[in-house]
């Protein structure tokens, strides 16, 4: 026969899954590596990063959607699995082997479903279930006005001459009445200082929120080209953790509105700021205010309907 499918072959040293090693397609395919993402422990985030692709191809991947091949082999090779190009004989005698036989004829099916099946089926969705609220901050005409120059002895100036993070002050006080939301910096001085010196930049009351950084995310080239390469990376991170309640504020995140699965479905998550006033800007302070207020009043609900739920299934119980 001429027909031909892939199989997978997984190597020793990483867990062995229950599911079926055939990938009859993409979204078959990407359920096989999902599932061997969380058999080895390994978030989104880190999973991109232990196998050096963008965490947004790993995402696709993972969805069955198209995606870079190059990414595709490089998070195969990642999870120690080999993909094998076998003909329907030969893929057959090697599943049963296996302990998977297959039925080809449902396998057609699966690939050709009718037009009512393929209305049912939605497309799997990134399932965003961290719901720490979280802000990521940059320092340069965010925090203050002006760009920053690190010398060699990791002094700081600005080209402004204006004081560093002046702006800070106004960020504790919107934050002082939510103390649950944390931060994630953006500051591309995390490229050439450590976390620690960076975060002790921040005020004293700032500094506990803080939980990470994406000075470890590389952006694609791609990005870099079309100045989006910021925008990408804290995506990638936000992804990767997960996180459901999340907003960004820089003067760098251009082109918001052209991801996501839809256009324009993640540009809420973004405040593009004026360089010239930062979060000092009168309408920036109001959005993120509005944000704090939106996000708590939505975990709230979300805690009153698990604690109703909870109430509800116990009564249920015999």
């Amino acid at each position: 026969m001429n027909t031909q499918t892939f199989t997978m072959a997984s190597s020793p040293s990483v867990p062995e899954s229950s599911l079926s090693p055939l990938a009859a397609d993409l979204r078959t395919l990407g359920g096989i590596i999902r599932e061997r993402r969380r058999e080895c422990g390994l978030d989104l985030l880190d999973a991109a990063d232990y196998s050096d692709v963008d965490v947004a191809q790993l995402s696709l991947i993972e969805d069955g959607k198209a995606a870079s091949t190059q990414s595709l082999f490089q998070v195969l090779r990642g999870f120690g699995l080999e993909m094998l190009i076998l003909g329907c004989d030969d893929a057959s005698d090697a599943l049963a082997a296996a302990g998977h036989p297959v039925n080809w004829l449902a396998v057609t099916e699966q690939r050709s479903p009718s037009r009512e099946l393929r209305k049912r089926q939605a497309p799997p969705q990134l399932v965003l279930d961290n719901a720490t609220p979280t802000l990521f901050v940059d320092f340069d005409a965010t925090l203050h006005i002006g760009n920053a120059y690190i010398d060699d002895k990791e002094e700081i100036s600005l080209d402004t001459g204006r004081p560093l993070l002046e702006f800070a002050p106004l960020l504790v006080e919107l934050l002082a009445p939510y103390p649950d939301v944390k931060i994630v910096l953006t500051t591309s001085w995390a490229r050439r200082l450590s976390k620690e010196r960076v975060v002790a930049f921040l005020p004293p009351e700032l500094r506990p929120r803080v939980v990470g950084t994406t000075s470890h995310i590389k952006p694609q080239r791609s990005y870099v080209l079309d100045g989006t390469e910021r925008t990408h990376v804290i995506l990638g991170y936000a992804y990767g953790k997960r996180l459901k309640h999340w907003l960004a504020i820089d003067d760098a995140v251009f082109g918001a509105e052209r991801f996501g699965y839809k256009p324009g479905e993640l540009a809420h998550h973004f405040l593009l700021l004026d360089p010239a006033r930062g979060i000092s800007d009168q309408d920036a302070l109001a959005r993120i205010t509005r944000w704090l207020s939106a996000v708590h009043s939505e975990i709230a609900l979300e805690h009153d309907s698990e604690q109703t739920t909870a109430v509800e299934s116990k009564r249920a119980k015999p």
